[in-house]
């Protein structure tokens, strides 16, 4: 009987041990995704380094300072004699608030802002080309506005959501050709290139449009999260300005070691309502973070994330040192919105979604 009861348990125990190794190799399956970025947003201090920019130059600035000779000459270089034209180029996804905001802190200093936008996203998937049926919302810098739609397609096998990105970057290089082209000689055309959420300050671009900074220069943007209540400090560089030439190109990638600090705030998945998060959580280049699993686009989640101050993608932070990694896992939300866009500020109640305290988006 003995030998027998003595089977029976290794028996339980080899079907336990089966099916438990069964259920852990199913979980790696299904999110295997997940675990490799876990690896390696943990370990990514070990053996990884920000490619950012390294030769941050002071940025010096008061209200009520002009951007003139002396101004020029703190940061280090003179003051411009020629006639500069200042164009702003955006690809636009759905952000119609962030726009607003943007074009009204650069309406003083910008000449033109170039939009691209497309019926599909990066991904492939249908959109609504948010800009053009909204563009009566834009209609005081309707003068400045140069608008080129881009028809979307649905990806071809071998093709990737960086292909598409590509493709609409290089046809904000065609626009830009086709419209400085046309500039009187002797025009300097000073370029920003960024995504619409860096937003660079006015006083910023006044200062670039005074002063000539050289070729090129990466603007160091105040980085946040969801709304101006969740910062993640100085760490955001890919903006930048260009002295357009017969070889610039549009770009949101490194092109020189030099960056302005402190020049303006990138707002990260600011959005007002949560189907935009969907949207973007699915369209963009990073789509590829949902690694299969739905519930991450489910409405409740995102709100709590929102309001939370979580990774959207319930992913580690993509820190450089440790330090960042663990301050940046348990953000603690601002009560200062000081030094944010002024227009922000000026129409609080309608940006409230925006600004400290006003986490909760409509569904």
């Amino acid at each position: 009987m003995a030998p027998i009861i003595r089977r029976t348990r290794s028996n339980v125990i080899l079907l336990f041990s089966f099916l438990f190794c069964t259920v852990i190799l199913y979980l790696i399956v299904q999110n295997q995704y997940q675990l490799r970025n876990a690896l390696s947003y943990a370990t990514r201090p070990l053996w990884d380094s920000d490619s950012g920019p390294k030769d941050i130059i002071p940025h010096y600035h008061a209200e009520g300072l002009k951007a003139d000779a002396h101004t020029c000459q703190l940061h280090g270089w003179e003051e411009r004699r020629n006639n500069v034209r200042v164009l702003d180029a955006v690809l636009m996804s759905s952000e119609l608030d962030l726009l607003e905001i943007r074009m009204n802190e650069l309406d003083a200093v910008v000449d033109y802002f170039l939009i691209v936008e497309s019926n599909a996203t990066f991904t492939g998937l249908p959109k609504e080309t948010y800009f053009a049926k909204n563009r009566a919302r834009y209609a005081k810098f309707e003068r400045k506005i140069i608008y080129r739609f881009l028809p979307g397609y649905p990806l071809q096998p071998g093709q990737s959501a960086w292909d598409s990105e590509a493709h609409t970057r290089n046809t904000m290089t065609t626009l830009l050709r086709s419209h400085i082209g046309g500039f009187p000689s002797g025009t300097q055309s000073v370029v920003l290139m960024s995504d619409i959420d860096e937003i660079p300050s006015q006083h910023t671009v006044e200062l670039l449009k005074a002063c000539d900074f050289g070729t090129s220069i990466h603007l160091q943007l105040r980085n946040f999260l969801y709304s101006f209540e969740w910062y993640l400090g100085l760490s955001s560089w890919r903006a930048s300005a260009n002295l357009w030439n017969s070889d610039s190109f549009y770009r949101h990638s490194k092109s020189g070691e030099r960056v302005l600090a402190d020049s303006g705030w990138h707002c990260s998945y600011c959005f007002r309502t949560i189907p935009e998060y969907v949207v973007k959580m699915r369209g963009f280049s990073h789509a590829d973070r949902i690694g299969g699993r739905i519930d991450l686009l489910d409405p409740k989640r995102i709100q709590n994330t929102i309001c939370k101050g979580k990774d959207i993608f319930g992913m580690l932070p993509e820190a450089y040192s440790y330090l960042d990694l663990f301050s940046q896992m348990s953000l603690d939300p601002l009560t200062s919105a000081v030094g944010l866009p002024r227009y922000l500020l000026e129409n609080a109640e309608k940006f409230r979604f925006l600004l400290p305290g006003g986490c909760v988006r409509k569904e």
